[in-house]
């Protein structure tokens, strides 16, 4: 059974984080810390956790009033299509609608857009390239 909640033991969180390089930042030779950005501390973080294990990440990040940003967002491989990354989606849309946000946006890897777009996220435009990998910035509008 997966639970979905932020990390509340120093392990968790040292697990949390390394996933999150491992799954994002290592692939692309990006140094370790890169993983953390200087919004760590007032962002929202989730972790999908299975036999005291974490196995999912993201974070959720309250921009303003109105906005929202997923970010950071990973499955180990041998969970994925298994529905984890669907509840982590679902999990910050309800936070948002909690805070009264009506637009979540993130920026998503050109092999992550169908992932997304199953959930009603667009895309707004082409936006970066990190390490030769295309970057889209894409939204979704929330209607209570």
């Amino acid at each position: 059974m997966q639970i979905i909640r932020e990390p509340n033991t120093p392990k968790e969180w040292k697990d949390y984080y390394q996933l999150r390089w491992q799954i994002l930042r290592a692939p692309l030779q990006l140094d370790k810390g890169s993983e953390k950005d200087d919004l760590e501390d007032s962002a929202i973080h989730r972790a999908i956790i299975e036999d005291n294990n974490i196995v999912g990440v993201g974070r959720l990040h309250l921009i303003d009033n109105n906005n929202a940003q997923i970010r950071y967002m990973a499955v180990k491989e041998e969970f994925r299509s298994k529905g984890l990354g669907q509840l982590m989606v679902a999990e910050f849309i309800q936070i948002s609608k909690k805070h009264k946000i009506s637009r979540i946006i993130l920026y998503a890897r050109k092999t992550a857009i169908k992932f997304y777009e199953k959930y009603n996220f667009s895309i707004v435009k082409k936006a970066y390239r990190l390490r030769g990998i295309q970057h889209f910035l894409m939204e979704k509008v929330i209607n209570d």
